[in-house]
């Protein structure tokens, strides 16, 4: 399948991130409403078959991709890079080691790479030359399609005497983005027309925490400028724009990040779904777990399922650290 990009525009505050596995659950929603329940189901055979009508990444403000996970650096090594003069500002001027341990720090914590950065390095990829670019640009990349952060505060209703209930004061966090913020979604299909009506459908229902009350909104169309060939060319590893689980991940090889998702469902009985255990957006792989990449049994009813197909772009890492 080919590779595809997609420009969404913010309408609204979005209570939950647009994460892939919620982007799957959304359009094999819209799915069913469109086409019947049997047409979802399908989608999800599909998807446990291997054979996915489409494959989508998280959403990234515009013109970035997901900082990769690296390997830790040996003091001795950094300590070599500092001495050779391989790490310089951005007027070339080399970097001490107290200045350069700092700027480590800034470089470890960041969770966004520039895709300049990307499509220049993706071929020969190290933690040197990462860093290298990083200290060498003017000042930190700032992200206009950023969001900031803010909380929402809301309040319990006592069903009984429809006042505020005592001690039922909470918050919600939102994120908030500019008007002009502009977000990447990639995508591997062969149907680019029909997945742009779905994403757009769900754009304007809204996705996550509080849609009904106007969150989660979003206006998208295709990214005609984007060509899928300075992206997509061979590598033997992969960098991981998407969550992504599976059944089996003895297999998994690579530098990556885990974490543990408790996510809701709605419908009839128990709303929560049991424990997932995802690998992280930038994840670095040097192989990929088993698939199918399809959670079942992760709820009481055994129709329910968790669609985890990962979307990555390729890589070399260098033996270089």
């Amino acid at each position: 399948m080919r590779l595809h990009r997609f420009l969404l525009r913010p309408l609204a505050p979005w209570a939950t991130p647009l994460r892939s596995d919620t982007l799957y659950g959304l359009l094999l929603w819209r799915i069913a409403e469109r086409q019947g329940d049997e047409a979802c189901r399908h989608a999800i055979t599909a998807f446990l078959e291997g054979k996915p009508p489409f494959v989508l990444s998280s959403a990234l403000p515009e013109g970035s991709v997901f900082a990769p996970r690296l390997p830790p650096v040996p003091r001795a090594r950094f300590r070599q890079w500092v001495e050779e003069g391989a790490i310089v500002d951005a007027a070339g001027a080399p970097l001490s080691l107290m200045a350069a341990l700092q700027a480590f720090k800034r470089f470890r914590k960041q969770t966004h790479l520039p895709l300049a950065d990307w499509q220049k390095l993706a071929g020969a990829l190290s933690v040197r030359r990462l860093f290298a670019a990083f200290c060498s640009r003017s000042a930190p990349e700032q992200h206009s399609s950023a969001p900031d952060g803010s909380v929402e505060p809301h309040v319990s209703i006592d069903r009984r005497s429809g006042g505020a209930l005592e001690g039922g004061l909470y918050f919600n966090r939102l994120r908030w983005f500019r008007q002009d913020a502009r977000l990447h979604l990639y995508a591997r299909t062969d149907s680019p027309e029909t997945l742009l009506s779905l994403l757009a459908e769900a754009g304007e229902l809204g996705f996550g925490k509080d849609a009904a009350l106007g969150k989660g909104r979003f206006a998208v169309q295709a990214d005609t400028d984007f060509r899928a060939g300075t992206l997509d060319n061979d590598g033997p590893s992969s960098l991981l724009l998407s969550v992504c689980a599976a059944p089996d991940m003895a297999a998994l090889q690579g530098w990556y990040a885990t974490e543990i998702k408790r996510g809701k469902v709605w419908g009839g009985g128990s709303p929560f779904k049991n424990p997932l255990l995802l690998l992280s957006e930038g994840s670095l792989l040097h192989r990929l777990p088993e698939g199918p990449f399809v959670l079942q049994h992760i709820h009481p009813h055994a129709r329910i399922v968790q669609i985890t197909h990962p979307l990555t772009l390729p890589c070399r890492m260098t033996e270089e650290v």
